[in-house]
């Protein structure tokens, strides 16, 4: 809706300052709920989380970059020249969330190696404000317009007048908002579970399992077709479709670690 705001007479970008936002608000909460757990330092969590940063940023550009191959390959010229296109994308171009996510937790799990912190505690503890992340994140998609809905014109519909990435002065479905209400809703939940202690229950697979069946459900909503697409689904499905096999995964580990089922 509202790409930019001005302040002290330049242009601020809406969805970087969301983004700022959602950073800020991942690292305060990872350190509330460490010291509430006395499990892993506020240091070791910023750290991690800078590490993470990296990872996300690396990996949601790059996914980015893979999935729109066919949209910004351009014909005619060299590879020399399309590297260097891409080199400008890598700095200007859109994010993917899930490239984001397995780069994060891959820079994660770096730091947690090299430094010896128990990688099952850290992520346990981090976890649960990844959602509260994420739902910053697409309050700034739909502020900017991108990750838009399919046209739709009826009771919840949005219409666009200065989008960036959506068609502007067609009504579509507000998906962004809908991610961002699941994402809050699923934050709640995680650090409501983690605050009560549960330590027969992985919250990083129930984090996995929850954001992939929400996320493979509200890609047949979205309107924007830069994501790429294979038999039917789109590329964030059949990732939703991975993830979601090892969120159960990770689910039936703890849960036969803990004795609940069998090994």
């Amino acid at each position: 809706m509202f790409p930019f705001i001005e302040i002290f007479g330049r242009q601020i970008p809406v969805y970087a300052l969301m983004a700022i936002l959602g950073a800020a608000a991942i690292c305060v909460t990872a350190v509330i709920l460490a010291k509430k757990r006395d499990c892993i330092s506020a240091e070791d969590i910023f750290y991690m989380l800078l590490y993470a940063g990296i990872g996300c940023l690396i990996g949601s550009k790059l996914l980015y970059l893979i999935v729109s191959v066919d949209v910004y390959w351009l014909d005619g010229k060299s590879l020399k020249e399309n590297l260097r296109y891409w080199l400008v994308l890598l700095t200007t171009g859109g994010l993917v969330f899930y490239g984001g996510l397995i780069g994060a937790a891959l820079g994660a799990l770096r730091y947690c190696t090299h430094f010896k912190i128990p990688v099952g505690k850290a992520f346990e503890t981090v976890v649960p404000a990844v959602p509260l992340f994420h739902f910053f994140g697409r309050l700034g998609c739909f502020a900017a317009g991108c990750c838009y809905g399919k046209e739709y014109d009826g009771a919840l519909s949005v219409t666009f007048n200065h989008a960036i990435g959506a068609p502007n002065g067609v009504p579509l479905i507000p998906v962004q908002l809908f991610e961002a209400a699941g994402n809050l809703l699923l934050f709640t939940v995680l650090t409501v579970l983690y605050l009560k202690t549960l330590p027969k229950l992985s919250l990083t697979g129930l984090y996995l399992v929850c954001y992939s069946v929400m996320r493979f459900t509200l890609e047949f909503f979205r309107g924007d077709d830069i994501r790429g697409n294979a038999l039917s689904l789109s590329v964030s499905q059949w990732i939703s479709l991975a993830v979601f096999a090892f969120g159960i995964v990770l689910i039936v580990r703890k849960c036969q670690k803990c004795k609940i089922l069998p090994p």
